[in-house]
């Protein structure tokens, strides 16, 4: 997998929301943008978007190639891997879905950002040789080229060495994370990028984050960044006020508000 890295330069910051999020309707949009899609104005205010919809179902590549024409060329969009691979019944997945997954979303071309693996609560460490299987089979795929793969898990039996190990050897990302029963927020991998997501205050997907909290998680980041890491952070309270705490993040982490 590809990291961003670059020696001595302050990392990439990629911010956004888990979907395309933006208050009110086109009529609300500033004139230029009522006549374009939503995701062309939201391109204008965040520079990523974190894509939850290919969890359900995989996109065309005809609908992502559409996507990265409609966004700047320092745009990027991160991925989630399909509920058929990470969500089965103890993982028993059929591994000629990984290809086509990816190669429809191949047509994001140069505006890929990180693919997001996430396993439910119910996974538990005991399937460390079944998780290690899936990360094999993304490895091994022709269209995984340009990803950085960012790994969450939602059980904490995971938070140990043996994991760091396994990830590493895949330069993948640990995702840090704040749902309360399975929280990780301390960066361990050695991966280039570093995939935060922000599931709201009490991990329910809902609420506004405190300034307070925000002022520090930035902190961390551009400490992060001031040591040429590549970050991925998106908000994920979108039943309250995930747009409003973006805008305040790109403030305090030093993107421009536009």
């Amino acid at each position: 997998m590809a990291g961003r890295k670059k020696t001595g330069s302050v990392g990439n910051l990629y911010l956004g929301i888990s979907n395309v999020v933006i208050p009110g309707n086109k009529t609300t949009f500033p004139p230029a943008f009522r006549e374009k899609s939503r995701l062309h104005y939201y391109s204008s205010l965040y520079n990523s978007v974190e894509i939850n919809s290919s969890f359900y179902k995989t996109p065309l590549r005809s609908t992502y190639e559409k996507w990265q024409a409609d966004v700047p060329n320092n745009f990027r969009f991160s991925i989630k891997l399909s509920r058929e691979i990470t969500h089965t019944r103890e993982l028993k997945y059929d591994p000629a879905l990984v290809d086509p997954f990816l190669q429809a979303a191949d047509g994001l071309g140069n505006k890929k950002g990180a693919l997001l693996v996430q396993f439910p609560g119910k996974i538990t460490f005991d399937y460390f040789n079944h998780v290690e299987k899936i990360l094999e089979h993304i490895h091994a795929s022709p269209w995984q080229t340009g990803w950085d793969l960012a790994v969450e898990f939602r059980h904490p039996s995971w938070y140990m060495g043996e994991t760091t190990e396994l990830l590493n050897e895949y330069n993948a990302g640990l995702v840090l994370h704040d749902i309360p029963k399975s929280k990780w927020m301390e960066a361990v991998t050695a991966a280039p990028h570093i995939y935060i997501r922000f599931h709201g205050p009490t991990g329910n997907y809902r609420d506004s984050y405190s300034p307070r909290l925000l002022a520090e998680r930035a902190a961390e980041i551009n400490q992060w960044r001031s040591q040429g890491k590549t970050i991925y952070a998106y908000f994920n309270n979108t039943i309250d006020d995930a747009f409003e705490n973006a805008r305040s993040f790109q403030r305090l982490t030093g993107l421009d508000a536009k």
